[in-house]
This record gives structure tokens, sequence and C-alpha cells, in this order.
């Protein structure tokens, strides 16, 4: 697949009219975006837990969590409940991988990479914490 082509294809899926397309494709950061996106479409995003107690999902040490590289949840990859309650956290990490992926930098430069739900725990009032880290994988 050429440039050309996933051009194509993200117009396609973001169903834009011409001009609010026109503004897209006429702006530095998307062009820089698109010469990066062909590279980065190698790459998936896995949150693998890596603690966990008192978890209401379900949610245990080992289970990972896997997004395509634009941070769309595969869902059929995906544990049947993932806490909603993790995924605000989960959005901030994937907003740092993406920006290395289409800035063309290696995606695991992200030195932060580890983050947790928002529940505190029993000792706060809560029910229990998980804890995530993330790593860009190349899709196999």
């Amino acid at each position: 697949m050429d440039q050309s082509q996933l051009t194509k294809i993200i117009r396609r899926r973001l169903n834009l009219g011409d001009s609010d397309w026109s503004i897209i494709e006429k702006n530095p950061k998307f062009q820089k975006l698109f010469q990066n996106a062909i590279e980065a479409s190698k790459y998936r995003l896995v949150a693998e837990v890596i603690e966990s107690k008192g978890c209401h999902s379900g949610h245990i040490v080992g289970q990972k969590l896997i997004f395509d590289n634009s941070g769309n949840l595969i869902t059929k990859q995906n544990p049947d409940r993932v806490c909603s309650f993790l995924m605000p956290n989960l959005t901030v990490l994937i907003n740092a991988f993406f920006e290395n992926l289409m800035n063309g930098r290696n995606p695991n430069e992200v030195m932060f990479n580890t983050s947790g739900c928002f529940d505190t725990g029993p000792s706060c009032g809560g029910w229990g914490h998980v804890v995530v880290k993330m790593n860009a994988e190349l899709i196999s």
C-alpha cells in the first residue's frame, strides 16, 4: 500500500466532505502523519495487567488489552469485560504512543508507560486497583 491508497482509506473511514477533507489534506501535520502511517500500521498497542487486586471487572495479572495503532480497542482480541475506570488513563498512554508512531519515532520511547485505574482500593473507599504497562508490538 502506498501513501495515496492510505489517504483514500482514511478519508473513507472519516466520511468527510470535500471541504473538510481539503483542510486536513493541506495541513502540514497531517502530511507528516500520512507519511508515517504506513510504518505505524505495522504496530498494535498492548496494555498488560501487571498488578491486580480486588478488580470488580475481573482483570488479572498477565491479561492483555489490545488496541490498534490508532487506539481502537480490538474487541475480538480482548476480555469480555473491560473496566471503564481503566480506559481514561489508557487514553493518555495511547496518545503518547500514537504521537511517536505518527511522528516516525520509536513508539516504545514513551518513558512513563505504566498507569492504573481510577479505583483507589479498599483503604481509600474503593474496591481494588489495577496497574497496566503499555508497549507497542509489531503485528506478526
